[in-house]
């Protein structure tokens, strides 16, 4: 099993793919919603003829709609801030592989015996 020391060199990537998924709880949320609920009431309008007309399918169009718009939100936040995590980090990153190294070494140390 892996060390959680491995992991250290990741560790600017997580900070910063948890901080754009914090933000998007902040500012991201409710516009994906609301643009996805767009896209699905132009979708029922298109497939229905109108689209509050209340019927289940309908509102399942709407629905979905809503929930691609914010997982789409959610994913182009989260990769966003894993990409600028990465881009802050690669100054630190020497250090971060020196210090994930020992970690490394003992891991392969113990699998050859």
């Amino acid at each position: 099993m892996a060390s959680p020391r491995n992991h250290i060199a990741l560790l600017p990537t997580y900070i910063g793919a948890a901080t754009a998924f914090i933000a998007f709880l902040f500012v991201g949320a409710v516009p994906g919603v609301l643009y996805g609920g767009f896209m699905g009431m132009s979708m029922a309008k298109v497939l229905f003829g109108v689209a509050g007309d209340g019927t289940w399918l309908s509102r399942a169009v709407v629905g979905g709609g809503m929930g691609l718009g914010l997982a789409a939100t959610l994913f182009f936040f989260v990769v966003a801030g894993a990409v600028a995590g990465t881009l802050a980090g690669l100054p630190f990153a020497p250090v971060l592989r020196r210090m994930a190294e020992p970690a490394t070494k003992t891991s392969e140390a113990l699998a050859h015996k």
